[in-house]
Parts: structure tokens; C-alpha cells; sequence
């Protein structure tokens, strides 16, 4: 009795284990990102004041992120010229000029990635943030969306990329910049979507496998 109410459970199984993967099909998953909101400070903190609850930090390493350029930091706004607070937390990150970076591993060819910033359109300066991926050190050529949301505002940009064969192994880098005036970001977050074929073909592998183990232990 024991062994044929198992043999019967197999299948059963099988078919719960295969329609969870087929569901998983297209889902995103996150790409971890070190401090992606910027609310890990420096060892000094934000030692610099501007009024009220502004603080900030001027040329000192954003933890988790690569620099480039003498003019950047984090900041804390406290309302500084009448400028939102930050998005997610407390704490932006900015640059003037220069570049704020992070590898944050290998591309996977068929892979779609989604990076999502948001950037600030500050009261009392123009736009200038700018958000890109790239793989082996290059920009991608990535389906950009997302459009100025006017003085005071934050908006929400984001780059869609699908990565080739040419790009399986490469570095998987997020970069911010700037055109020369301040770029303030906050929120950064990237998305990871198999392609649906990968998926097909571990299910049809798996499925085989246990096809083969029921083979043998007939």
C-alpha cells in the first residue's frame, strides 16, 4: 500500500513543482545594490550644515559607491530652497560634474535588466541627474523612459536592456552623472527577467530527470 500511494504522489508533485516554475516565468528579481538609497553615511556623518535640517557631505566616499570628480556627497535637504525630501529614507546622494558608480555583477545574455532611479529637479537649479547601465564598461543601447517632472519635483527614469550574447560574463555597472550643475538621485533599483526560454528549459530538464528517476526505480 505504502509503495503504491507513493508512486502516486510523484506526479502530483511534479505537476505542482512544474506549474510554480512555469508561474515564475518573466517575474524580476532584484540585483542586490550596496546602499542603494543612500542612507549608509560616511564614518563622519554628514559634517557639513546649510541651514536648519540640511546637512551634507562635500568630496567624502559614498559608501558602496565608486566616485569620480572632487563635488559630491550625500544630503540630507530639510527643505534647503524649498526642495522635497528624499524619496525612500531620509539621505540623497548628488554630483557636480562627476560620476557615482557600483559593479554589481556579471551580465547574463537574455537576460532583460531594468535599472530605476529617481532623480530630483531642484527649485533652485537646473535638471542635470542623468542615470545609465552598463556592461563591459560600455553605456547600453536600453529603452529610456521617463521625463523631467519640473522644478521641485522628483521623477522616477528607468533604462530596460536585454543583454546579448557579446555581453554574458561582462560587468554589470550602474552609473549617475551629471552635466556639469547638480544631480541629485535617490532610489536606485535593478531588475533582473529571465527570458522565458531559459525557464521553459530548465522546467523541460527537470521534468526529464524525473522521468528518468521513475524509469529506474521501476
Amino acid at each position: 500500500m505504502n509503495a503504491v500511494f507513493s508512486w502516486k504522489l510523484r506526479p502530483v508533485a511534479g505537476a505542482v513543482f512544474l506549474s510554480a516554475i512555469f508561474s515564475c516565468v518573466g517575474m524580476a528579481e532584484m540585483v542586490p545594490i550596496v546602499n542603494q538609497s543612500f542612507e549608509i553615511l560616511p564614518a563622519g556623518g554628514l559634517s557639513l550644515g546649510c541651514g536648519g535640517a540640511c546637512a551634507y557631505s562635500q568630496g567624502v566616499a559614498i559608501p558602496g559607491w565608486t566616485t569620480t570628480g572632487s563635488d559630491f556627497g550625500q544630503w540630507i535637504i530639510g527643505g534647503y530652497h524649498g526642495n522635497p525630501g528624499a524619496t525612500d529614507g531620509t539621505v540623497i546622494a548628488y554630483s557636480n560634474g562627476g560620476t557615482i558608480s557600483q559593479d554589481v555583477g556579471n551580465a547574463v545574455a537574455g537576460v532583460t535588466y531594468t535599472l530605476s532611479v529617481d532623480l530630483l529637479h531642484r527649485n533652485d537649479a537646473s535638471f542635470a541627474g542623468t542615470m545609465s547601465l552598463l556592461v563591459g564598461g560600455l553605456p547600453v543601447a536600453g529603452i529610456l523612459t521617463g521625463t523631467d517632472p519640473g522644478p521641485g519635483f522628483w521623477g522616477t527614469y528607468s533604462e530596460t536592456y536585454t543583454a546579448l550574447g557579446g555581453d554574458d560574463s561582462k560587468t554589470l555597472t550602474i552609473r549617475l552623472n551629471s552635466s556639469g550643475t547638480q544631480g541629485d538621485y535617490d532610489n536606485v533599483q535593478l531588475d533582473a527577467t529571465p527570458e522565458p526560454g531559459t525557464m521553459l528549459l530548465v522546467a523541460s530538464a527537470l521534468t526529464g530527470f524525473g522521468l528518468l528517476h521513475r524509469k529506474r526505480k521501476n
